[in-house]
């Protein structure tokens, strides 16, 4: 009797008939996946840029940014709703051009740049969260530890192993978590609007320069200001006129709330945020805004794990929610500040950490922390238990946020190997859909630039580590990606033809060109804006030989990889072109 066992398996163009993921997520899971990368912790640390352009409005830049990432949530809801499938950027490409470029540019968008963003939410965690919570418990050994080199490594592991877990937990269970995570996040934020709103200027003053000498003062040796009289609580004694009455005789010195409007004012920022209108160096603060406006289409890589991904209109409610939600949180958080605070004092707490991170300049009163707003407002109820509540309710918007990290990443990496480029092994999946040797991909590579982040050489010209140096590279290598995306939908009709007429995209026009393709053109347009200001200006600290050199190894490595696979397949019968010219199975 015959039989197959000397027969070879057939070889078929994809690694299995099933993708082995699950839908797991609703369109309500997807909105909130938005919101998390939109994310408002990176709102905010975004606005600390703006003092390095103190003629640019604030306002005005978030406003335009936002406006043009409409057209970036059209062109990204259309590419879901054609092909919702796990990979996202990396199958839209490799369908409409061809497998090399698709490949190579989200490779580096989706995979070798994310290890770039973990000491990046690594140092957000510890100066807007951890620092300011060790000082209320006077843990200011433990806080400065932070800022040593092994202090940033070990903060980068405690980051990537929380991302690790929210990834290996599964999509259900993560959606789970950043529901609970922005509601008592939402919470705190609430809370903390309704303090600015019932505390006047002057009292808020107070309080600052309360919590300024309780916390960085005295024995800690970091307040930068003579001896104030203070109680048996450690807090100042005012006068009959609302100021802190100083004990050298004869002598006045400016309080630490004067010293950082101070630095506010001396950097050139002006009184209003609205200073700067339409001129040139709002728009020069764009890229920076970029920053964090970018992301709300970061989950297209997960939508062919989303219920009703072909729902065009579906799709941009989602993004648009997840953009527009955060950014008008931001923006009345920026009007609260400015109108309790003053917009010189509230951009003079991020101007002093900034000149002195930057340049090693201390021209803060705090010693060089990061005062983040959550700090500063949760300083109004003068109790620290209080305080460590409402900061940590906060930051859980924050480590919701911090499985963004791997989790689109990993769909690219699993695409890639589907359709037979990586390994195989990184195309499996447990029972519950959860790429494990993509995670690992991820995790093990972002473990190593987290160690080069901290302990590499210093650049004697930037005065950061040499990879530190490079992290300003984050943002550019995704927004390529993006663009590579954008020409690809902008040119779908013509290059996928049978993708475009089965869609359920709108198909009307003007002279023969259809609408879609010609918002693709804008935001193509908008995002060659962002990449010739990144390129031609220093001040966004990428246009350097050593982060051209950096860019370059990465896509040459991105290459080499798919030439590797190009040339293995080849012998054994498969071209990666015909691969690319079929749709990954469900």
């Amino acid at each position: 009797m015959a039989t197959d066992a000397g027969k070879p398996a057939e070889q078929t163009l994809f690694v299995r008939k099933a993708s082995g993921l699950v839908k797991g997520w609703s369109s309500m899971d997807g909105f909130r996946y938005s919101f998390f990368s939109v994310n408002l912790f990176l709102a905010i640390w975004s606005f600390a840029y703006a003092t390095f352009i103190p003629g640019g409005s604030l306002f005005w830049a978030i406003v335009i940014t936002a406006i043009f990432m409409v057209f970036e949530i059209i062109v990204y809801a259309g590419l879901i709703s054609a092909m919702p499938r796990a990979g996202g950027d990396y199958v839209w490409m490799t369908r409409i051009f061809n497998s090399a470029i698709g490949f190579v540019i989200a490779a580096v968008g989706w995979w070798f740049i994310l290890w770039l963003w973990t000491p990046i939410y690594a140092d957000m965690g510890v100066q807007t969260t951890i620092k300011p919570i060790f000082r209320i418990l006077g843990l200011n050994g433990a806080a400065d530890w932070l800022g040593s080199r092994t202090g940033i490594f070990v903060a980068a592991l405690v980051v990537i192993a929380i991302a690790s877990i929210l990834v290996a937990v599964g999509m259900k269970t993560y959606a789970n978590f950043q529901k609970w995570a922005m509601w008592i996040g939402l919470a705190g934020v609430l809370i903390c609007g309704i303090l600015l709103l019932v505390t006047s200027g002057d009292s808020f003053k107070q309080k600052f320069n309360d919590a300024a000498n309780k916390y960085y003062g005295g024995d800690k040796g970091m307040l930068n200001l003579q001896k104030y009289e203070t109680d048996a609580d450690g807090y100042f004694v005012y006068d009959e006129s609302g100021l802190a009455i100083n004990t050298v005789e004869g002598e006045t010195y400016p309080d630490a709330f004067t010293q950082i409007e101070a630095v506010g004012s001396g950097t050139g920022m002006p009184t209003s945020t609205f200073t700067g209108g339409f001129s040139w160096a709002t728009w020069t603060l764009i890229p920076f805004m970029m920053f964090w406006m970018a992301w709300a289409n970061w989950g297209a890589t997960l939508y062919g794990e989303v219920r009703g991904a072909k729902d065009f209109r579906k799709n941009i409610y989602q993004m648009l929610g997840g953009l527009f939600v955060p950014t008008a949180i931001a923006l009345a958080f920026l009007g609260l500040m400015t109108w309790k605070v003053g917009y010189q004092a509230f951009m003079g707490t991020m101007a002093s950490f900034w000149y002195y991170s930057t340049a090693g300049t201390n021209i803060s009163p705090l010693g060089g922390d990061y005062i983040s707003p959550t700090a500063m407002i949760s300083w109004i109820v003068p109790n620290a238990a209080f305080q460590v509540i409402l900061i940590a309710a906060i930051s859980l918007l924050l480590f919701g946020w911090f499985g963004t990290l791997f989790l689109s990443s990993t769909r690219m990496i699993f695409a890639a190997a589907f359709d037979r480029i990586l390994p195989e092994r990184a195309a499996k999946v447990t029972s519950g859909g959860v790429p494990t040797v993509a995670l690992l991909l991820m995790t093990i590579p972002s473990i190593i630039m987290a160690a080069l982040y901290a302990y590499t050489p210093i650049d004697t010209e930037k005065g950061v580590t040499i990879v530190k140096l490079f992290t300003y590279d984050a943002t550019v290598g995704i927004l390529i990606m993006f663009l590579g995306s954008a020409l690809a939908f902008m040119i779908m009709r013509w290059r996928a033809r049978g993708i475009w007429e089965n869609s359920a995209l709108p198909k009307k026009g003007i002279a023969g060109l259809p609408w879609m393709s010609i918002i693709a053109a804008v935001y193509s347009a908008f995002l060659v804006f962002n990449l010739y200001l990144f390129i031609k200006d220093a001040l966004y600290g990428v246009n350097n030989w050593k982060s051209g050199v950096f860019m370059g190894i990465l896509y040459v490595a991105a290459l080499i990889i798919w030439i590797i696979a190009w040339s293995t397949r080849k012998r054994q019968g498969m071209a990666l072109e015909t691969v690319a010219k079929e749709i990954p199975v469900e």
